[in-house]
């Protein structure tokens, strides 16, 4: 059945507030008079497993969705929750040609099912089954923000299974986080760092070429991925198999440690 975590968020608690008790409407003061006292910010984890018709398990097709809703009572969570909702379901979409992006969870799933019988119908002899895989994981949070991590793994027919990784960031206002801005006070200098520890994990000196190690950056210069989070070591950037590398080679993650951003993040240490 579902299974309740807790994560200890650190919040602004302004006033005479009382900590725990989310019904009373917080008021601000000044920042010299606020205190910090930690949150708790309770989730449960919840599946949604669908599978195709009238199928023996070596051949069902299948969506496996296992994710976090955030407890009700809080704006901030209902946030959360609904912008999840919305990075599943535009994930589910980009394997529907049919898709409108209006359609539930629910629906879209259903949608994937009777995509794979119409496969099945055209090519009867393939014996390998479609499938779509969701595991959301909570990331790093603090008071201005939850990063959640989503791998995503599935096989839509050809020679292999795919598998990646994407992340989503969000403000403690339930706003989606899209800009490094929000997290680091320098996006050059990030680069910076990015590159030196890129080189520095795959054995690269300061004066060689990424292309002679066989890495495909635009122009042979550096960049970060748009693909990023936040993890509890530090800020994550996740480049997808063949985005800057061969297929062969898989995807690439590198991580920033927090002790290396002093002075460049915005936010409290861990």
């Amino acid at each position: 059945m579902l299974k309740t975590r807790s994560i200890s968020l650190v919040a602004m608690l302004l006033g005479s507030l009382v900590a725990c008790d989310t019904t009373k409407k917080q008021t601000e003061t000044p920042a010299e008079a606020t205190e910090y006292q930690p949150i708790s910010y309770d989730y449960e984890m919840q599946s949604l497993e669908k599978t195709s018709e009238n199928c023996v398990p070596e051949t069902c097709s299948e969506v496996t969705i296992n994710y976090p809703v955030f407890a009700a009572g809080h704006d901030t969570h209902a946030a959360i929750n609904s912008l999840l909702t919305q990075e599943i379901n535009s994930t589910l979409s980009d394997y529907i040609l049919e898709a409108e992006g209006t359609e539930s969870t629910d629906e879209l799933s259903k949608m994937f099912m009777a995509s794979y019988q119409d496969f099945k119908e055209n090519f009867p002899e393939s014996i390998t089954p479609w499938y779509i895989r969701l595991e959301v994981e909570v990331g790093k949070t603090d008071r201005n923000f939850i990063s959640l991590v989503i791998n995503h793994s599935s096989y839509t027919g050809g020679a292999q299974p795919n598998s990646s990784i994407s992340y989503l960031n969000i403000s403690a206002d339930g706003e989606k986080i899209e800009d490094l801005d929000f997290f680091v006070n320098s996006t050059s200098k990030l680069q910076d760092l990015a590159e030196k520890e890129f080189r520095k994990a795959n054995g690269i000196a300061p004066d060689e070429q990424l292309s002679d190690r066989g890495f495909l950056f635009d122009n042979d210069q550096f960049s970060l991925s748009e693909d990023f989070g936040v993890s509890q070591s530090g800020i994550v950037f996740y480049y997808n198999p063949d985005e800057i590398s061969s297929d062969a080679e898989g995807p690439t993650l590198l991580t920033i440690p927090f002790k290396e951003l002093a002075g460049l993040y915005k936010h409290k240490m861990p």
